[in-house]
């Protein structure tokens, strides 16, 4: 990656202020174990990823009403203002604020080049496990669903997801009889069950989502049993959004959804034990931030803001909206 994530030396000055403040009780009750963590590794400059960079900027954002005066007078520091400093302070914010750029347009040139692959699990409800079935010839099939349709995802980051109805049902009838999409276990390519091209692998979309049907080889028989006895708690698939095949919409209290609706499907299988939030989102994520922004427009602004005033009035728009999408996240 070519973006240099290295947290600043005022950061990690914040972070080192701010464990001393909880060191001495000034952080109240709310605090994760896993902040104070993070403002240690902080605090001695350690290499950041870019889920962590990305979070400190939401953090920032969403907590950015906090500021008030008096927060950080001597002696009478408040929770807040600890929180502040372990996240790494002013010196974070503008860090966080500058490097989700760099990596947004960072993302952009690498997709350019490769594509955008994003990857989902699917825990398994109880309608729609995997099972066996037995072919006229004795071999076993896995037969089940990768994708329900309009299954609201957990929380991405701000945000759930859906795939619509149909979503992939533009490629999969362009490449029917040509297509090669292949079914891996546990995401491993190095544990083929079946492909497309070999007879092995159908796929089908109807009504409730896209499904497949693999006949695994005989090597793979402990993969079979394990289904049997229900073992195997959930399918994946791996898939790529179509230019214009997304849209996010609000629910009624409010919240963001993001709604898939033309996509390209690559591959699918089952998986042992489904893990939706840690799978990749950063692609979707970056769309909800997209989105977000877009929601401030001149129109909703004070009609006497301008120059910087207008910048200013945007960015508190901005965070009230993330507020009110992330609203309930532990600080």
């Amino acid at each position: 990656m070519a973006v240099d994530l290295t947290p600043t030396e005022g950061m990690a000055s914040a972070a080192k202020r701010g464990l001393r403040l909880h060191e001495e009780g000034k952080s109240g009750d709310g605090l994760k174990p896993e902040t104070v963590a993070r403002a240690g590794r902080l605090s001695r400059r350690e290499q950041m990823n870019e889920d962590w960079v990305r979070e400190m900027n939401a953090w920032f954002a969403r907590h950015e009403s906090d500021r008030r005066p008096g927060w950080d007078d001597a002696g009478k520091e408040t929770p807040g203002f600890v929180a502040w400093l372990l996240w790494g302070g002013d010196a974070g914010q503008s860090f966080a604020a500058r490097k989700v750029a760099e990596l947004d347009r960072e993302g952009d040139r690498s997709n350019a080049m490769e594509g955008i692959i994003e990857k989902r699990d699917m825990p398994f409800e109880a309608d729609d496990e995997l099972v066996i079935e037995t072919r006229a010839d004795g071999r076993p099939v896995i037969k089940g669903y990768a994708v329900v349709y309009n299954r609201l995802s957990v929380d991405l980051g701000g945000f759930r997801e859906r795939i619509m109805p149909g979503a992939f049902d533009g490629v999969l009838n362009r490449q029917r009889g040509r297509s090669d999409l292949v079914s891996y276990y546990n995401h491993n390519p190095d544990i083929l069950l079946g492909r497309e091209s070999s007879g092995t692998l159908e796929v089908f979309s109807d009504d409730k989502g896209v499904g497949y049907i693999v006949t695994p080889p005989a090597t793979r028989a402990d993969i079979v049993e394990l289904i049997s006895r229900r073992d195997v708690k959930g399918s994946s698939f791996t898939f790529s959004v179509d230019k214009g095949g997304e849209a996010f919409v609000t629910d009624e209290g409010g919240r963001a959804i993001r709604e898939v609706r033309a996509a390209t499907i690559y591959e699918l299988g089952p998986v042992v034990q489904p893990a939706y939030p840690s799978t990749t989102a950063a692609v979707a994520m970056r769309s909800f931030q997209a989105w977000l922004a877009e929601q401030v427009t001149p129109e909703s602004m004070p009609h006497s803001a301008s120059g910087p005033d207008v910048f200013k009035a945007s960015m508190r728009l901005r965070a009230a909206r993330l507020r009110s999408f992330m609203r309930g996240k532990a600080r």
